[in-house]
């Protein structure tokens, strides 16, 4: 008997974001916690998934008008004197944690920011994304990737013509600190961000709520659909429609088949809509349709300190 109710019994991750959920549901809207990201990654999105990518090779992901392409750079390992290529950035780690560099950038108004947190896992339990363990070993590898890659977006425009900009993100990390040979990425309590993409950041931020990213925290994909839904509702004139294919195009580049496409995303619709309430959405066997909607977070900044 009691090992039936053991098998019944749900996650430490799923009574965790059961927890998120009700949390969320007693927030009034105006007192959501901000988190920003540049409004190309509403367009254009990381690898879901680690890539595993030879050193020369770039992850390119295009919707519409938009593409993104991410370069890795070389590091040189100081221990062997060899050129490492760590990788690009991936999944929801790697989403969340550039979400809260970007905040603290832009309440601090530098690109320069000071962390308050002498460690990495102090600051990720301060800002309520990880409680220890090998949550810690994923960030502290997404941090380096974030460090080692250079982003590129651009956007062809109504004349056929193409704007681009080169963008490193992360800098201000010793990735192969001697004093910790062992340890990949010494925490400093000062990150730079390059000029180019802080510059894109002031100029084009789009406010997320805090509290819905921790609700989807374990899913990539439903990070991207909640981003996509928190530009594109609140600005609709009209409802918007979308086809299955063109949905793909943007949501299920790394899914083959249109039938695992739908299933997969009929159920990250359905987790977003547990944290995007006021979403509103539908999809039937054509298409999606999307409706205006209030956006999930008042657009007047809050303070947010880790």
């Amino acid at each position: 008997m009691s090992d039936q109710t053991d098998k019944r019994k749900p996650s430490r991750y799923a009574e965790s974001r059961l927890r998120l959920i009700m949390e969320n549901f007693d927030t009034p809207r105006e007192e959501r916690e901000h988190l920003y990201m540049p409004v190309a990654l509403a367009h254009v999105y990381f690898p879901r998934r680690d890539a595993k990518l030879a050193p020369t090779e770039s992850w390119k992901h295009t919707s519409g008008d938009f593409s993104l392409r991410i370069k890795q750079m070389s590091v040189e390992n100081p221990r062997t004197g060899e050129d490492q290529f760590l990788g690009v950035p991936f999944g929801p780690k790697a989403r969340l944690l550039l979400g809260v560099i970007n905040t603290l950038a832009l309440q601090q108004g530098s690109n320069k920011i000071d962390i308050e947190a002498d460690t990495l896992p102090k600051f990720l339990q301060k800002i309520g994304l990880t409680d220890g363990g090998n949550q810690i070993t994923q960030a502290r590898n997404q941090i380096a990737r974030l460090s080692s890659s250079i982003i590129s977006v651009s956007y062809r425009q109504a004349d056929g013509s193409s704007l681009q900009a080169n963008l490193p993100i992360v800098k201000g990390f010793d990735l192969f600190p001697q004093s910790q040979p062992g340890q990949l990425l010494l925490w400093k309590r000062h990150i730079h961000l390059s000029l180019d993409y802080w510059e894109e950041l002031q100029k084009h931020p789009l406010p997320l709520s805090l509290e819905h990213m921790r609700i989807l925290a374990g899913n990539a994909r439903a990070i991207d659909l909640y981003t996509f839904l928190a530009y594109r509702l609140h600005s609709l004139k009209k409802p918007l429609f979308l086809t299955w294919a063109t949905m793909k195009e943007i949501f299920g580049g790394d899914i083959e088949h249109m039938f695992h496409f739908k299933d997969k995303m009929r159920k990250t619709a359905s987790l977003v809509k547990l944290a995007y309430t006021d979403a509103k959405f539908s999809c039937d066997g054509q298409g999606w349709t999307f409706e205006k909607s209030p956006a999930p977070i008042q657009k007047k900044p809050s303070i947010f300190l880790p």
